[in-house]
């Protein structure tokens, strides 16, 4: 292919790179604004005992505003969310990284099922876990879903779980159904927003905060501090 034939298709290429980037940044937008919905959803949900203790002492979240799973005999589930890492205790969060969750499993399942999921982050080594280029859950990292009644307890952090799942369901979606699926980075999603890919030392290290999560960290603050929905 000569040169100015490459140019020639570069050129008319041009625009479809433009729609693509402007379509993942409305996709970036829509999921800071959706996981807004989702903590204070959450926060409202009398059931989740304590749901604000595990905010609160949490290392980072991790905040999926709609996981879709469905099929027959072969089901698949899959969606898109942020993470956001604690620097302090006063609720000062670096972020957002965009990841992505999905993975398929085998049986009898009929209609579609969605649910709005977040999962608080405890440990460092869930954290590490998490910040590697692709892990899955209840294998890679241990993960417990947290269902209605259960409470957070000095005594149950002894035992305590690298990750905590809390969902709010629709059709008959089950947090524990997360069990089994790859949590990977949406690094095209992060060159959206701040410009380039990072690694997980960078990540941890990193003290970014875009404007975009102010929002998003007052309600934590107002979840947190007992000024939320309950």
């Amino acid at each position: 292919m000569s040169y100015y034939k490459t140019l020639f298709i570069l050129f008319l290429l041009i625009p479809l790179f433009g729609k693509a980037n402007t379509e993942k940044k409305i996709q970036t937008a829509h999921i800071i604004q959706s996981s807004e919905a989702v903590l204070k959803k959450l926060d409202s949900n009398s059931d989740l005992i304590n749901f604000q203790q595990y905010l609160e002492n949490c290392r980072a979240i991790l905040i999926f505003p709609e996981v879709i799973e469905g099929g027959f005999i072969l089901g698949a589930k899959g969606g898109n969310g942020l993470l956001l890492i604690r620097k302090s205790k006063d609720n000062l969060f670096s972020g957002p990284f965009f990841y992505s969750i999905g993975g398929v499993s085998v049986g009898l399942q009929l209609g579609a099922k969605s649910g709005k999921v977040v999962m608080t982050i405890m440990t460092n080594r869930g954290l590490k876990s998490v910040l590697k280029e692709r892990i899955k859950l209840g294998v890679d990292v241990d993960i417990a879903y947290v269902n209605e009644g259960v409470g957070y307890s000095a005594e149950s952090t002894a035992r305590l779980a690298d990750i905590y799942s809390f969902s709010d369901n629709s059709g008959l979606f089950i947090g524990s159904s997360l069990e089994g699926s790859y949590l990977q980075p949406r690094n095209d999603l992060n060159r959206i927003v701040h410009g380039r890919e990072f690694s997980s030392d960078e990540i941890i290290k990193s003290n970014i905060s875009r404007k975009e999560i102010f929002n998003l960290k007052t309600i934590i603050s107002k979840i947190t501090d007992g000024s939320g929905q309950k």
